[in-house]
């Protein structure tokens, strides 16, 4: 009975040894989703100052965040992603759209983001500068 089992674990490893690199993989990709929606979240509800976790390196020049204060951001929606790079570099393109207060026209933008995931921090980073909201 002991040689059984220990067949049929050597079994379930070999069968699963494959799937293991497939579940760091999707985990990367989760946490991608997760690091993503965490930046548009921060931007969607106009908490520029939070949105500088999400970069590699604060953008250079910062924003003028008195400047800041009267923006509205009212969408915020990924138009197109591209995974490169074997999974560790994500091209992205958004819509926002926003309004500042003492103006009421909405203006909207596009924005070209490249994301890498940094292994050490075991996270993903923004690389690209922050929205130019004119």
């Amino acid at each position: 009975m002991k040689k059984r089992a220990r067949i049929w674990g050597v079994a379930v490893w070999l069968g699963l040894g494959p799937a293991l690199p497939a579940c760091t993989h999707d985990y990367q990709l989760m946490r991608m989703d997760e690091q993503l929606n965490g930046y548009a979240g921060a931007i969607r509800w106009s908490l520029f100052k939070k949105s500088l976790d999400y970069y590699a390196r604060p953008p250079s020049p910062l924003p003028d965040w008195q400047a800041l204060k009267d923006i509205k951001v009212t969408y915020y929606q990924p138009l197109f992603r591209d995974v490169l790079d074997e999974g560790n570099v994500v091209l992205q393109t958004v819509e926002i759209r926003y309004v500042r207060g003492n103006q009421m026209v909405e203006r909207s933008m596009t924005q070209d983001q490249r994301w890498r995931y940094d292994e050490d921090k075991n996270r993903w980073l923004l690389e690209t500068g922050f929205p130019a909201f004119k």
